[in-house]
Order: structure tokens, then C-alpha cells, then sequence
């Protein structure tokens, strides 16, 4: 009787209305596709009462679980064996300092047991418990999101889903068309085979042409990329060597510009530091003898200071200036401002075009003051029977010399402004 009762149940949780597949207008009436609606909720709605009070008896009284393995005592209560396993063993833990019989949890009556295994397994029990685990197993039916615990138990055929019974009968599905759950999986199963099949050769030799045709373009593009980066990257490593060439070659000239700076500057302030330290001398000479009093010693000393004051006097002071301002102004980098970075590598330098001048003017003069020192060498020789001819002759020979000495810086100054001025100019010319 049970195993007919959960065949029943099983059958009835699968079933749902059927309405005629023309339309309402060919058979039955509305009222009467509510009324079975209706009936099916009901019948619904009872089973659903039958299992949860089926279920009550089938769950063990310890573990509040269904029965595994079911044990029957004399006292006819069913229980899992694992569960009287349990409380067996806890009471043969107390046997030795408090015995006591095994009693059923339900109405506490003593029972002699030898052992779980010893009972009686309640076979019936196991195999309704067995039955209603499948039938619980089934899938359980989704519930309607506009009526609230409704099962979704109905098929609308006219708009091809799945409605609860109230669904049916108020709402949008009025005089639409139902159909049986089985009859609606079996039509929409062969849909299904029929759309899977278009489906796995939909547009899918075309997508796969294009994804190899995209895949094939991006990797063009990111290798123009990549060769446009190394471009870039090639471009901005010569022009920061040629920066730093230029850079180098540039400071270079300046430290000779220095060293020049140094050479012409530090003989005549040699010069002056001579003559200060012989000032200094002197004076440190009048401050030891001014307050001698010893006749000889006095004199002995003022003879040495006025030597002194004669060599001092007869020294002739360097000159205070000394014309390298043409050589600096020649190099003006307020201009550098509106050069071009691809005209970095023109930029003149401080000493371009202008050391190999100085090297010829410097030679020429050279040359100049050793011919006049030959001519005046053989006109020597010839009066050199004449003193007062001789006398004059070393006079003008030191005139000419001092006069050729004086001839030569203002030669050599000159060209140094024309050079710097010409320099200038074309450093101008080359920025614009």
C-alpha cells in the first residue's frame, strides 16, 4: 500500500493540466481549462501536506534525520543502528563503576541487548524510506516570481514558457493554449536538437575568418609599432650622443679658453707680486733702521734702502688690463635659445677658426722681430769703429726694439678683435 501511495505521489508531481492544442474555441470552454487549474492545485497542495507528514514518521527520534539502516526494540520503536550503537557504547563505558540496562530512548523501557546487531532490522521501514528518498530526489519545481510559492506546473504553449495555475486562470495568460509538462519537454527537446543543430554551424567558418583576419591585424599593427619605437628610440639615442658630444667638445674649448685666461693673467699678476714683496721689503728695512742710532750701522743701511727705493722706482709697473673681452664675447649662447635640435651638431665653438690664426700671427711676428735683429746685427758690425755712431746705433736699436715690442701687442690685440668680431658674425649667420 505504501509502495502504491509513493507511485502515486511520483506520478502526480509530473503531471499538470492539458488543454486542446487547436484553441479555446474548438472544444472545451474557459471555465472548464480553469476548473482542472483549480483541481490541480489542490491536488498539489495535498500532496505536498502528505509528504511532510510522511516524513515526520520516517525521521529517526535521535538523530532527527531519515532512518539509516533501521533497528526495531521490543518495544516496537524504530532506530538508526549507528544511533544505538552510540548509546550502547556510552553504557558499557559506565559498566564498571555504575551498571546500567539499555533503556529506549522513546518510552524508556529496559531492553535486554546483546548488541545492535542483534536486533531485528525493520526491513519495511528501510524500503519506504528507500522509495521516498527517490521520490524526494526528484527535481523540485521552481516557484512563480509574481505569486509568491506558486509552482511553476503549467506549460503556455502561446507564449512558450512555464506559468503557476494562478498564472492560468488571472493575468496574461487568460484563453491562451496549455499543454502538459511531458508533452511540452518532448516538443521543445526536438526544438532544442533542431536549434543546437543550426546553431553549431552558425556564421561559424565567417567568425572564424574574421578572428583570424583581426588576429592578423593587430599583429601588423603592433609590429609597425614596435618598429616605429625602435625608430624613436634610435633617433633620441643619436641625438643625446650628439648632445653630449657637442656638450664635451664645447667645455673642452672652455677649459682651454681658461687656461689661456690663466696664461695671459698670471705673469703680470707674478710681476706685481714681485714688486709688492720688494716694497715690503723695503719698508721692513726703513722700519728696522729709523730708529738706529749707531752712525755707521745707519748709513750702511740707508745705502741698502735707497738701492732699494732705486730698484723699485726703475721697475716698471705691468699693466693692470689685459684685452680678452673680443675672445669672450665671441661665444654668445643667448642665441641658443632658437636653434633648431637638428642644428645642434653646427654650433660653433669657442676657439673654432681661430687658433690656426693665432698660431700664423704669432709666427709672423716672430719671424719679423728675428730679421730685424739680423739687420741690425750687420749694421752693427760695419760701425762698430764709431763709438759715438755705435752709442746711437744701441739708443735706436733699443727705440726700435721697445717700439717693435708695442708694434706687436697692438698688431696682435687688433687681430684679435677682427677675428672675434668675424667669428661672432658667422656664429650669428649659422644660428639664424
Amino acid at each position: 500500500m505504501v509502495t502504491a501511495w509513493c507511485h502515486n505521489v511520483q506520478e502526480q508531481q509530473q503531471r499538470c493540466t492539458c488543454a486542446p492544442s487547436e484553441g479555446s474555441g474548438t472544444g472545451h470552454n474557459q471555465a472548464d481549462n480553469n476548473r482542472g487549474v483549480v483541481e490541480l492545485r489542490q491536488k498539489s497542495a495535498g500532496q505536498l501536506d502528505m509528504m511532510e507528514l510522511l516524513e515526520e514518521d520516517l525521521t529517526c527520534p535521535i538523530c532527527c534525520s531519515l532512518f539509516d539502516d533501521p533497528r526495531v526494540l521490543p518495544c516496537s520503536h524504530n532506530f538508526c543502528r549507528k544511533c544505538l550503537e552510540g548509546i550502547l557504547e556510552g553504557n558499557v563505558r559506565n559498566v564498571l563503576w555504575r551498571p546500567s540496562p539499555f533503556k529506549c530512548p522513546t518510552c524508556r523501557k529496559e531492553t535486554p541487548v546483546a548488541g545492535v546487531n542483534s536486533l531485528q532490522v525493520n526491513y519495511s521501514l528501510k524500503g519506504i524510506v528507500e522509495k521516498y528518498n527517490k521520490i524526494k530526489v526528484t527535481p523540485k519545481m521552481p516557484v512563480c516570481k509574481v505569486h509568491s510559492g506558486q509552482p511553476l506546473n503549467i506549460f503556455c504553449r502561446t507564449d512558450m514558457q512555464l506559468i503557476c495555475g494562478v498564472c492560468a486562470t488571472r493575468g496574461d495568460h487568460t484563453k491562451h493554449v496549455f499543454c502538459s509538462i511531458e508533452e511540452a519537454y518532448s516538443q521543445e527537446k526536438r526544438a532544442f536538437e533542431t536549434l543546437f543543430q543550426g546553431f553549431e554551424t552558425w556564421r561559424c567558418g565567417d567568425a572564424l575568418s574574421r578572428l583570424d583576419t583581426l588576429e592578423t591585424s593587430k599583429r601588423k599593427a603592433l609590429q609597425m609599432l614596435t618598429k616605429d619605437s625602435d625608430k624613436v628610440k634610435e633617433f633620441f639615442e643619436k641625438l643625446q650622443h650628439t648632445l653630449e658630444q657637442k656638450r664635451n667638445e664645447i667645455l673642452s674649448d672652455f677649459e682651454t679658453m681658461k687656461l689661456a685666461v690663466m696664461q695671459a693673467y698670471d705673469p703680470e699678476i707674478n710681476k706685481l707680486n714681485t714688486i709688492l714683496q720688494e716694497q715690503r721689503m723695503a719698508f721692513n728695512i726703513a722700519e728696522a733702521f729709523k730708529d738706529v742710532s749707531e752712525p755707521i750701522i745707519f748709513l750702511q743701511q740707508m745705502q741698502e734702502f735707497r738701492e732699494k727705493i732705486k730698484v723699485l722706482k726703475e721697475t716698471p709697473l705691468p699693466c693692470s688690463t689685459v684685452d680678452i673681452s673680443p675672445t669672450m664675447k665671441s661665444f654668445d649662447t643667448s642665441q641658443w635659445n632658437g636653434i633648431k635640435l637638428v642644428d645642434v651638431d653646427k654650433l660653433s665653438l669657442p676657439q673654432e677658426n681661430n687658433a690656426g690664426k693665432f698660431k700664423i700671427s704669432s709666427v709672423f711676428s716672430r719671424r719679423f722681430i728675428l730679421n730685424c735683429l739680423i739687420f741690425f746685427t750687420i749694421i752693427l758690425s760695419y760701425l762698430a769703429d764709431n763709438v759715438e755712431i755705435a752709442d746711437h746705433a744701441v739708443f735706436y736699436w733699443e727705440q726700435m726694439t721697445d717700439g717693435a715690442s708695442l708694434l706687436r701687442e697692438k698688431c696682435k690685440n687688433y687681430m684679435l678683435v677682427v677675428l672675434d668680431n668675424v667669428a661672432e658674425f658667422v656664429c650669428k649667420y649659422k644660428l639664424l
